[in-house]
């Protein structure tokens, strides 16, 4: 076994650690929460680190196969973003500056 491939292989090691590290992360974030763009935000992170973790596969096997998947897992997150981004805008005028911005959860907080 050549010298090249002991790199690599601590290489992908490495890659492959720290991906783990971030969706465990990732995961804590949005079990602990507490608001819904909390949870947001790690699950645009458990997307983002999916798609990492299949661009590692795609550069180690050198097959550009799962490049559909790439798109349709980012189009997903970028989807789901959007989505949660208008329902937590309590305004729909397109004048409003979000200076009120307020989530689901403290609004029922208030209207309590």
């Amino acid at each position: 076994m050549s010298a090249a491939v002991v790199v690599m292989g601590i290489g992908i090691a490495l890659v492959l650690a720290v991906l783990g590290a971030t969706l465990l992360l990732a995961v804590f974030r949005i079990v602990r929460g507490p608001t819904i763009l909390d949870r947001m935000i790690g699950s645009d992170v458990v997307l983002t680190t999916v798609l990492m973790v299949i661009a590692t596969a795609m550069v180690v096997q050198r097959d550009l196969a799962a490049v559909p998947v790439l798109v349709v897992i980012a189009a997903t997150s970028v989807f789901a973003t959007i989505a949660v981004a208008r329902a937590v805008t309590p305004s729909s005028d397109p004048s409003d500056d979000g200076a009120d911005v307020t989530t689901p959860e403290r609004r029922q907080e208030e209207q309590s």
